[in-house]
């Protein structure tokens, strides 16, 4: 760190990593690629997690008919909870990995202190 750069506040890091979007905060903080990989991941998880919103109203309109058949709305479903649950599982990793990156930040700037 360059001496006429102004140290980052923890708190910030922590809040925009947990509260917006995880990998920015870490990226703020001066890990750039982390905080990149970590952003991209959030993104990934995000945006794949949306297919279950598809399968929520796919399942809505099933569930005005009288017969509602598990097996075959699984079927033609199946990918898409995969997806989103796979997403979910992206969306989790990139903010367990934000949360850690935040708190190495944080000791770090307390070290400096």
């Amino acid at each position: 760190m360059t001496p006429d750069k102004k140290p980052v506040n923890p708190w910030l890091v922590t809040g925009i990593n947990l509260l917006a979007w995880p990998g920015i905060g870490t990226y703020v903080g001066g890990q750039k690629a982390v905080g990149a990989i970590q952003a991209a991941f959030a993104l990934a998880g995000g945006l794949l997690s949306l297919s279950l919103i598809v399968v929520l109203f796919r399942l809505a309109m099933k569930l005005d008919s009288t017969h509602f058949d598990t097996e075959s709305f699984m079927e033609a479903n199946g990918m898409l909870i995969g997806l989103g649950g796979s997403g979910l599982g992206l969306l989790a990793i990139s903010w367990v990995w934000a949360a850690v990156s935040s708190f190495q930040i944080a000791t770090r700037s307390k070290s400096r202190d």
